[in-house]
């Protein structure tokens, strides 16, 4: 597990980013420690790396919440994601 700051320098992402990709819903929320600090899995690093990949494409954020979501549904046909 990666602290958010961690997480910024491996996705090139700035920590409000961050906050707000998960403010946003396009990451869940992650766990905290005790104190409080976010705690990211690779699984969150890969989905904002692809997130950075795809803004810096010029999705706007709502095609990138509807690639996510077919990601996260693989069964679901391949022409809603030719579609955006």
């Amino acid at each position: 597990m990666l602290s958010i700051g961690a997480v910024a320098k491996d996705t090139g992402l700035k920590v409000p980013t961050i906050r707000f990709y998960e403010q946003e819903g396009l990451i869940g929320p992650p766990p905290r420690t005790e104190s409080g600090r976010r705690l990211f899995s690779d699984k969150d690093v890969r989905r904002l790396t692809f997130i950075r990949h795809a803004r810096t494409l010029g999705f706007e954020l709502a095609d990138i919440r509807s690639l996510l979501d077919l990601a996260d549904h693989p069964e679901r046909p391949c022409c809603d994601a030719d579609r955006i």
